[in-house]
């Protein structure tokens, strides 16, 4: 009996050793304390870090992980829940999801990580963060890539966002997710009763919606989304400061997208950026990757095999 104790123990020992000896940058699944958020954090592929957080607002990181892993063949890619989404915990106050915690959480992470310097990568929201961090972090970059990104509204953006609402009208999913988006629908939706009214806008073609089924299930957190809006998560207007991002820059857009159009948004972006490039994806709305892939991954890689 005393042999078999010795045995449990020595392996015990083992277990808690081999866990604890994991390093921040070893590939597969973490969780770090960073700025008193439990984060979650994956890690796949080899080469320069690159940290891609999801929008902010609310989803996991799971679809973007497996649709995007092609990246993994270029970067160390560091997929992370940003606090209070996937499964990220955050603080139980609706005033700490704001743009500036988001900004310090990157930092934080880029910090954990033993990085004087990273790439950073986003999507929507994620975009927005990535371009803020770039705004007030560019000496600690090696370079940027948004995706259907966002960088503030204006009278620009309101018209643009109804002219590719009502683009929609001869669509059978129109009326309801319309009302919802302009305002006329008040009803407190949960986040998930919401989204099945709205999210056909979000394609170009509304049968990619089934390819982006397959991709996996993007947890929404009703808390993320509460406490972004309490904390005015995303409310900045960056046109007026992206001009101190000097790092390469890609900025990519759908040119159906109704969210983050081109208009509005990448293409002043691009402008503002004086070492950046856009590229247009064809017949595509917010998820471009998903309904375009063949020229997305195509042109995206030819971008990062001249930046890298």
């Amino acid at each position: 009996m005393k042999k078999l104790l010795s045995l449990v123990c020595l392996l015990t020992l083992s277990f808690i050793s081999n866990a604890n000896s994991q390093k921040p940058l070893d590939a597969g699944e973490h969780f770090a304390d960073i700025n008193g958020v439990k984060m979650h954090y994956y890690v796949g592929g080899s080469g320069p870090v690159c940290l891609f957080p999801t929008p902010g607002w609310g989803p996991s990181i799971e679809v973007y992980k497996s649709s995007l892993k092609s990246f993994e063949k270029y970067f160390t890619m560091v997929w992370y829940d940003t606090r209070m989404s996937g499964q990220s915990v955050g603080p139980e106050d609706p005033t700490k999801y704001s743009s500036l915690d988001f900004m310090n959480d990157m930092d934080s992470l880029r910090s954990y990580l033993n990085q004087p310097k990273v790439w950073i990568m986003g999507h929507s929201m994620g975009g927005f963060q990535v371009l803020n961090y770039g705004i007030h972090h560019n000496d600690k970059l090696n370079g940027i890539v948004a995706f259907s990104a966002f960088a503030g509204a204006d009278s620009l953006y309101n018209a643009e966002y109804y002219n590719m609402i009502m683009k929609r009208q001869d669509q059978p999913y129109f009326e309801k997710g319309a009302n919802m988006l302009l305002g006329r629908d008040t009803t407190m939706y949960s986040l998930n009763e919401g989204m099945q009214y709205i999210f056909p806008f979000y394609f170009h073609d509304v049968n990619k919606i089934e390819d982006f089924i397959q991709l996996g299930d993007p947890t929404l957190s009703e808390k993320a989304t509460t406490y972004t809006v309490a904390s005015g998560f995303g409310t900045e207007y960056l046109f007026t400061q992206l001009n101190k991002i000097n790092v390469p820059t890609l900025i990519v857009v759908g040119d159906d997208d109704f969210i983050c159009d081109k208009v509005s948004q990448s293409d002043r972006i691009t402008k503002a950026i004086a070492n950046s490039q856009e590229i247009v994806i064809k017949d595509a709305g917010h998820f471009t990757w998903v309904e375009q892939p063949t020229q997305f991954f195509a042109e995206v890689e030819a971008w990062l095999k001249r930046n890298l």
